[in-house]
């Protein structure tokens, strides 16, 4: 597999998991602690969304610099 098809897949993957971070931490803390879509307009969620999108750019980043160096 070259490494373009490899990166591709691998921003793929990495959207999808925030994708899925966001919606999970969205309907636990919107449905299961009854609070709704209050939870939207704290600063403490969005200061998580903002590290799990950060962690997943670094690891995009992190895996590039890994396939180069290969």
């Amino acid at each position: 597999m070259d490494k373009a098809k490899m990166l591709k897949l691998m921003r793929y993957w990495l959207f999808g998991t925030f994708i899925l971070i966001f919606a999970a931490a969205t309907i636990y803390t919107g449905g299961a602690l009854g609070v709704g879509l209050a939870i939207l307009k704290t600063f403490n969620y969005w200061l998580v969304m903002f590290i799990a999108a950060a962690l997943c750019v670094a690891s995009f980043y992190l895996y590039k610099w890994w396939i180069n160096k290969k």
